[in-house]
C-alpha cells in the first residue's frame, strides 16, 4: 500500500530548435521582421551555454537591441534560480501544456519512506477509459524519501516541504527540509529549509509566497506557528501564528486566500 501526496502541475513538451527563427530571417533576408519575430522565441527555455554560443555570438542578435534585451532577460532568469517561479513569462513556458497529476513520496509496507515521483497525464492516455487501467510513469525521484509531507504548486513548479524522514540512526521524525521540482527538465533543486520541523501540516501558495501552517515538530509537539517562504530571497520567515495549535488539519487556497480547517 502506498500513501503519498498529490498535486496537479502543467507539464510541457521539450522546446523546439530556436535556430529555425534565425534561419528563417536569413532566408530571403527577412530582417525587417526580426524584432517582431524574436518576441516569440522562448529564450528563457534555452540553457545558458546555448544563450552564449548561439544567441550572443550571432551577428543578427548582436545587432538588435530587442534581441539583446531578450537574451539578457533570459540570462537573469537562469541566474536567479530560486526566483524562477515568480518570474514566469510566456518566454519561459513552452507552447504546449497540459494538466498532469503527480504523486510524490509517501510510504510502502516494504519500504518505510519513498522518494518516488510518478505522474499521470490524461492527454497521453487515449485508451485508458477503454482499458480501465491508468498508466503512471516514473520521473526523477526526490532527493530524500519522506512521508506526511506537503506539496504546493507555484509558477508551474512543484514544491515539497517537511514530513517525516529516516535519519542515519534509524529514527524517524519530522524534518525542515524542502525541495522544488521543475517539470521542464525533470530535475529537483533543494531550497532553504523551514524554520520549524513539520509533519501533518498545511502548505499553500498565495500570491508570490508559500505558507506553512501548524503541524507537529520533531518532538511530536503540535505547533501554532506559521511561516512564509519567499522564492526571490530563498528564505522562510515567521509570520503571525495561528490562534491555536493544530495538526492533521486540511487547507486549500481559494480566491487568493488560504483556508484552514480546525
Amino acid at each position: 500500500m502506498l500513501e503519498a501526496e498529490a498535486a496537479i502541475v502543467h507539464t510541457v513538451e521539450p522546446p523546439s530548435n530556436r535556430k529555425l527563427a534565425v534561419r528563417w530571417l536569413e532566408h530571403n533576408c527577412h530582417y525587417q521582421y526580426m524584432d517582431e519575430l524574436l518576441q516569440y522565441v522562448r529564450f528563457g527555455l534555452m540553457d545558458v551555454d546555448t544563450l552564449h554560443t548561439v544567441a550572443l555570438s550571432h551577428p543578427l542578435v548582436q545587432a538588435s537591441e530587442t534581441a539583446t534585451a531578450l537574451v539578457n532577460e533570459a540570462l537573469a532568469y537562469h541566474q536567479s534560480i530560486y526566483a524562477q517561479p515568480v518570474w514566469q513569462t510566456r518566454r519561459t513556458k513552452p507552447r504546449f501544456q497540459s494538466d498532469t497529476l503527480y504523486i510524490i513520496g509517501g510510504k510502502k509496507r516494504e519500504i518505510c519512506k519513498v522518494k518516488e515521483l510518478r505522474y499521470f497525464n490524461p492527454v497521453d492516455q487515449e485508451n485508458v477509459h477503454i482499458a480501465g487501467i491508468a498508466n503512471w510513469s516514473e520521473l526523477a525521484p526526490m532527493p530524500m524519501g519522506r512521508s506526511h509531507h506537503c506539496v504546493a504548486v507555484m509558477g508551474d513548479f512543484l514544491f515539497v516541504a517537511g514530513g517525516e524522514a529516516e535519519h542515519s540512526t534509524g529514527r524517524t521524525c519530522a524534518v525542515r527540509t524542502a525541495c522544488r521540482y521543475d517539470p521542464r527538465t525533470n530535475s529537483w533543486a533543494e531550497i532553504a529549509p523551514m524554520k520549524n520541523c513539520r509533519e501533518h501540516f498545511v502548505l499553500g501558495a498565495v500570491d508570490e509566497y508559500l505558507y506553512a501552517v501548524g503541524g507537529r515538530n520533531e518532538l511530536r509537539q503540535v505547533l501554532p506557528t506559521v511561516e512564509r517562504y519567499c522564492p526571490k530571497k530563498n528564505k522562510w520567515t515567521f509570520v503571525q501564528s495561528f490562534d491555536r495549535s493544530l495538526s492533521c488539519h486540511a487547507g486549500y487556497v481559494v480566491d487568493g486566500l488560504l483556508w484552514i480547517s480546525v
